[in-house]
C-alpha cells in the first residue's frame, strides 16, 4: 500500500530526510582548544667521553707481498676505569669490482702478546679503559701477492662506552701501490730483454706498467710493476734475463738515471785525453776548449806535426790526466 511504503521510506530506495541542524545559542562561546602535551626533553649526549686516534699514521701505501702495521690509542676522560665495546669492521675495495683479493688482517689487543687473525669481517670485543693512560691497539695487514693498483682495505673502528650514545670512531686504511724492481740481465742484452718484456706486458697490462733501460748502467733493466711474483713469472723463458734483484728499488735510486748526464763534466782545459771514437781514435790530445752547451770539446793532437784544433763530442774522449793549461 502506498501509504505504508511512504511511512517506511526505505523500500523505494530513497534516503531518509536529514535532521534539521540545531541553531546555536546566541551567547554560547566556542569550545576552547585542548592544550597539547609538551614533548619530553631530549637527554643531553655526553661529549668527549671516549676518543680513538692514530698512534702515527692513519693511511699507508704498501706494495704487493709486504706486511705493515698501523696502531691506534683509545682514551677516556672519566676519572675511573670504565668498560667499553670495540667494534672492528673490515671493508675491501678494488679497481676491478668482483676481482679484488682479500687482505689478511691481524690484530693485537691490550694484554695479548701476539697478533691474532681477524677472521670475520666484523668483530666485537669488550675492553676496560683505565683513566691512567691510553689503551694501545695494533693492526697488521698483508698486501696479497695478486693485489692490483689502487686496491684498498679499511679497518673501521668504533668504541662505545656504557651509558653514552656517541661512539668514538676512526678509520685505518692500506692502499696498494706499484713497485720499482731491478732486473738483472747479461751485459749488452738489456734492450733485448726489455723488448720481450714489453711484448708480454701488452697481454698483462695490470702486472707491468713501464720499463727503463738506462744507458749509464749496463746489465740492468728497471720495471714498474705491482708485485715481484707477477714480474718474475713474466721473466720466465726470456733469453739473457738473469732474474730479479731482491728488494724494492726506490725512485730516489733510479732518479739519477732519468737525468741526462753532461758528457763534458769533469774535463778542464789543459787536460790530457785519449780519443776513443772517430778518425783519430787512440790518439792523445790536449783539451783547449770546452763547450758545455753543445757538450763538445776542442782538442789538439799531441803527436801532430802541425797543431790543428779538432772538435769532438764529450763522450768521444777519455780523461788520462788533468795536466796544466
Amino acid at each position: 500500500m502506498k501509504g505504508e511504503s511512504d511511512g517506511i521510506g526505505l523500500l523505494d530506495g530513497s534516503a531518509p530526510p536529514a535532521a534539521p541542524a540545531k541553531p546555536a545559542a546566541p551567547n554560547e562561546a566556542p569550545a576552547a582548544p585542548q592544550p597539547t602535551a609538551a614533548p619530553p626533553p631530549t637527554p643531553a649526549i655526553p661529549v668527549g667521553e671516549l676518543k680513538i686516534a692514530p698512534a702515527d699514521d692513519a693511511q699507508r701505501q704498501v706494495t704487493a707481498g709486504t706486511v705493515s702495521t698501523l696502531s691506534a690509542v683509545l682514551t677516556t676522560s672519566r676519572s675511573e676505569s670504565s668498560p667499553a665495546v670495540l667494534t672492528v669492521e673490515v671493508a675491501y675495495t678494488s679497481t676491478y669490482p668482483g676481482e679484488g683479493a682479500e687482505w689478511p688482517v691481524r690484530w693485537l689487543l691490550p694484554g695479548k702478546k701476539n697478533f691474532a687473525d681477524l677472521v670475520r669481517r666484523k668483530e666485537t670485543v669488550s675492553l676496560n679503559i683505565a683513566s691512567s693512560g691510553p689503551l694501545p691497539l695494533s693492526f697488521q695487514v698483508e698486501a696479497p701477492v695478486g693485489v692490483r693498483y689502487g686496491d684498498r682495505v679499511e679497518l673501521r673502528l668504533s668504541a662505545q662506552s656504557d651509558g653514552y650514545a656517541r661512539p668514538a670512531r676512526l678509520t685505518l686504511s692500506w692502499e696498494a701501490r706499484q713497485s720499482v724492481l731491478a732486473i738483472k740481465t747479461s751485459r749488452g742484452y738489456e734492450r733485448e730483454v726489455a723488448d720481450t718484456l714489453l711484448t708480454r706486458a701488452e697481454e698483462k697490462p695490470d702486472v707491468l706498467f713501464s720499463l727503463l733501460v738506462p744507458a749509464a748502467l749496463r746489465g740492468y733493466v728497471f720495471a714498474e710493476g705491482m708485485s715481484f711474483e707477477g714480474v718474475r713469472e713474466m721473466l720466465k723463458g726470456i733469453r739473457k734475463a738473469r732474474g730479479l734483484v731482491d728488494g724494492e728499488t726506490t725512485l730516489k735510486e733510479v732518479e739519477p738515471l732519468l737525468v741526462p748526464r753532461i758528457t763534458v763534466e769533469g774535463f778542464v782545459e789543459g787536460a790530457i785525453v785519449e780519443l776513443v771514437a772517430g778518425p783519430f781514435k787512440g790518439e792523445k790530445a790536449r783539451v783547449k776548449k770546452i763547450d758545455q752547451a753543445k757538450e763538445e770539446i776542442t782538442v789538439e793532437l799531441i803527436e801532430a806535426v802541425v797543431p790543428i784544433p779538432v772538435t769532438v763530442r764529450g763522450d768521444h774522449v777519455r780523461m788520462l790526466e788533468r795536466g796544466s793549461p
